[in-house]
């Protein structure tokens, strides 16, 4: 199968695509020296190019090119849901079919750039321009290493090196400076686990392996999102794993922090989120309007209204982040909601408060806050663990 090929256009061989800077092309995006190249996508012995395959690609993705790859089962997944992998093989005829996608979101780094444009320029040009319009690259800027993560991974370099006198270390495959995504969550794991250890002494090495586990990935992601993508992110494992501060691990542990109040209040008074929620229409308001309360009670009814309110706005980020495509948003968001709920937390007794109807009315705005924050973080990929 000659993947450029497809039932109503194909290109032949020793063919050239020109960049004359049409209208796939945005202002700033592709300098005046590269809108004037041509880009060969087949050369004269046949032989597809980069560009070539991605275009044969991008019209795949959109249901376009003609034909279709061979797929097979590859695994389950945690939840259930099949897995599939292309294959030269026999295919599986009960495989779905891939491809025929409305709009496509390709992340690649912004020295793509350019190629990213000869893609939608492709499509233009071969009749598809809603295809090209809808063919989003989803650029972001360099991720390098600092020199104490690169230590660690193995990589040190003479102090009269030009590695050692840069401010962090550039990954690149051709310099060999290569990161296996395993070999860091392994990194990240073993140091998670041993920390969840040292705060749990009754966990198993397995609890404390599966918790570790979750905390490396969350602190993976959740630095990689909090930078805006026009940002270089210099990624340190020191600071990603850290409790405290902008991390994925503050955010989880914020979560589990909230948890344990219900828990507690099982074990304590037989009272579950919904038995609470199900039981505010009886209490006093007082908590929320003030009434005849000193001004630190007014404060603390306006205190639990700022919380759930900024809870509430999950939803108006969210369709904000999908707009923009700055993931950032969302990060900043859960990392501001997990500071006012820690803040409300440590001035505010839930479990120690004596009068029934202000323990109610906190913990079902802890309720929401927790609900509003584990939404926020299963967006970004990041699960909470049972304790940490």
């Amino acid at each position: 199968m000659r993947m450029y090929e497809s039932e109503t256009d194909s290109i032949p061989d020793g063919s050239v695509l020109r960049n004359a800077g049409d209208a796939s092309t945005r202002p700033g995006q592709v300098d005046a020296d590269e809108q004037a190249r041509e880009k060969v996508i087949v050369r004269s012995n046949g032989v597809v190019t980069y560009v070539g395959k991605d275009i044969a690609n991008q019209l795949w993705k959109f249901g376009l090119l003609g034909s279709d790859f061979r797929y097979r089962l590859y695994m389950r997944q945690s939840d259930g849901r099949p897995l599939w992998a292309t294959t030269s093989g026999e295919g599986d005829p009960v495989a779905p079919s891939f491809g025929r996608a409305k709009r496509i979101y390709n992340v690649i780094d912004s020295r793509q750039m350019y190629l990213q444009a000869l893609l939608s320029q492709a499509l233009r040009t071969l009749g598809h321009p809603t295809e090209a319009e809808n063919s989003i690259h989803f650029s972001y800027e360099m991720v390098a290493l600092s020199h104490a993560t690169a230590r660690e991974l193995g990589y040190n370099f003479p102090p009269e090196s030009e590695e050692a006198r840069k401010p962090f270390v550039e990954v690149s495959g051709r310099k060999g400076l290569g990161v296996k995504i395993d070999d860091l969550l392994d990194l990240l794991t073993q140091k998670a686990s041993a920390e969840v250890a040292k705060r749990n002494a009754e966990f198993s090495a397995d609890e404390c392996r599966r918790v570790g586990a979750q905390i490396a990935v969350g602190a993976i992601r959740y630095f990689m999102l909090k930078f805006s993508r026009g940002k270089l992110i210099v990624f340190d494992i020191e600071e990603a794993l850290s409790f405290e501060g902008e991390t994925g691990p503050y955010l989880q542990y914020a979560v589990v922090r909230a948890n344990n109040i219900f828990h507690k209040l099982q074990e304590r008074e037989g009272l579950s989120a919904a038995d609470i929620v199900r039981s505010l229409h009886t209490n006093t308001p007082d908590e929320l309007v003030g009434g005849n309360q000193v001004e630190a009670d007014k404060a603390d009814g306006q205190t639990l209204w700022a919380v759930v309110f900024e809870a509430a706005r999950l939803d108006e980020v969210v369709d904000q982040v999908v707009r923009s495509l700055e993931f950032s948003a969302l990060a900043k968001y859960a990392f501001g909601l997990a500071q006012m709920f820690n803040a409300f937390y440590h001035r505010y007794p839930i479990l120690n408060e004596e009068r029934a109807d202000r323990k109610r009315w906190r913990a079902a705005g802890v309720h929401y806050v927790r609900t509003q924050l584990a939404r926020a973080l299963d967006l970004m990929g990041i699960a909470v663990p049972s304790r940490m």
